[in-house]
């Protein structure tokens, strides 16, 4: 594994898709969060403890959007969970969402009431400008909410196991209605959300699609992962804003390659960890971390080079010192939690001697993440906020 070597850029961000994350320092309690100026400071002293920075949800280019009144998506506190800082206490997920709808495509003003749009399962005739969307799936919500569609969505399914709405897209999206799990929406309440526009996944909801569109019309994405881009696409397609979609993709791309740059991110090898309840899952590239990080053009283990299957798995029920962690090693270490089980767990994993046994975790570069950033939202503003996270890439070994 390789050493870092250079300091931590001031900005990843290009001068056209500036981050709209505060740059003031955070105070929670008596620990300060650092930000990306302040962060560049203490790299230069050689940081000694790395507490909570970087940013938690996605980020926009855009300010903050005016979400209804009602409960506000949770902002993190946790600095330290066992010896690992916890990355994301500074973003504020209401900035996640762009604040106004993205222009309509300008054949599409003036033009005929509907259009045809080919996706996944077919082709659909679809209201030119929609005003009331369900989504079926993360993807499609990250997409709406960077195309500034947030207030039209008016329900949507909850992620298998999730106990509501995605946190890091802010208020307007954390409190739109229920309307059943992605695997299995429930129909009658699709219908009476009244949607002039649903769009669902081929890979989670292909089942449906039938009983779907008798309601309105339907638009399937493909799967949700590494092709994450396409989906984009299809959404701001669907929805009648295929420029903006192109401009959004094109800025990400634009984005990523430039904190590539300025990360030395190919000369890093970056590991991407998972922690359930009874495994630790090691993510491989093809999968949607893997496309951000590639993205980046940022190396990999080289036990997690396998595209076959999204992931392997570490059993850690009976935990011990012969449990082998080799595989989750890397020069920087990215862990995230799949449920409220799994973190209870992780003080524990931490602190084990064969988790002390990883360099990473010698040269304190284990970090944790929000898994709904870097796992199940599956979009843009998700892969806008690994981006943020990954300026800790070439921080100085502490």
């Amino acid at each position: 594994l390789r050493s870092p070597a250079h300091p931590i850029p001031p900005s990843l961000r290009s001068p056209a898709h500036p981050t709209s994350c505060s740059s003031a320092d955070v105070n929670v309690g008596h620990v300060q969060l650092l930000t990306a100026r302040t962060r560049v400071m203490a790299a230069g002293a050689a940081i000694t403890t790395l507490t909570a920075a970087g940013v938690l949800t996605g980020c926009s280019e855009h300010a903050p959007s005016a979400g209804p009144t009602g409960r506000q998506a949770p902002i993190t506190s946790t600095t330290q969970i066992g010896n690992v800082g916890v990355l994301g206490n500074q973003r504020r997920p209401d900035e996640s969402c762009a604040p106004d709808p993205a222009p309509l495509d300008p054949d599409l003003i003036g033009g005929p009431p509907t259009r045809e749009v080919h996706h996944a399962t077919g082709v659909s005739q679809v209201k030119a400008d929609p005003q009331r969307i369900v989504a079926l799936s993360n993807d499609a919500l990250d997409t709406l909410c960077a195309l500034g569609l947030q207030s039209r969505v008016v329900a949507a399914a909850v992620a298998d196991g999730a106990s509501g709405q995605p946190s890091y897209l802010g208020t307007a999206i954390h409190n739109v209605q229920a309307v059943g799990s992605q695997s299995k929406p429930d129909i009658n309440a699709v219908k009476a959300a009244n949607p002039d526009l649903i769009l669902g996944s081929q890979a989670l909801t292909a089942d449906s699609y039938g009983q779907l569109s008798a309601i309105a019309p339907t638009v399937f994405t493909g799967a949700p992962g590494a092709a994450w881009r396409d989906n984009v696409h299809q959404v701001s397609a669907a929805t009648g804003r295929i420029g903006a979609g192109n401009g959004i993709v094109d800025g990400f791309t634009a984005d990523a390659t430039k904190a590539g740059a300025q990360t030395d991110a190919s000369h890093f090898q970056v590991s991407v960890v998972q922690l359930t309840d009874t495994t630790l899952r090691v993510w491989g590239v093809a999968d949607f971390p893997g496309s951000v990080l590639a993205a980046m053009g940022a190396d990999r283990p080289a036990p997690q080079r396998f595209s076959d299957k999204p992931y392997h798995e570490i059993d850690i029920s009976g935990l011990g010192p012969a449990t082998d962690f080799a595989a989750a090693d890397g020069d920087i270490v990215y862990v995230s939690f799949d449920s409220a089980a799994a973190k209870s767990r992780a003080a524990t994993l931490f602190d084990s001697p064969a988790w002390k046994r990883l360099s990473a975790t010698r040269d304190n570069r284990v970090f944790v993440v929000n898994n709904e950033v870097w796992q199940t939202g599956q979009g843009v503003v998700a892969a806008r906020g690994m981006l943020a996270d990954l300026h800790w890439l070439n921080a100085p070994i502490n």
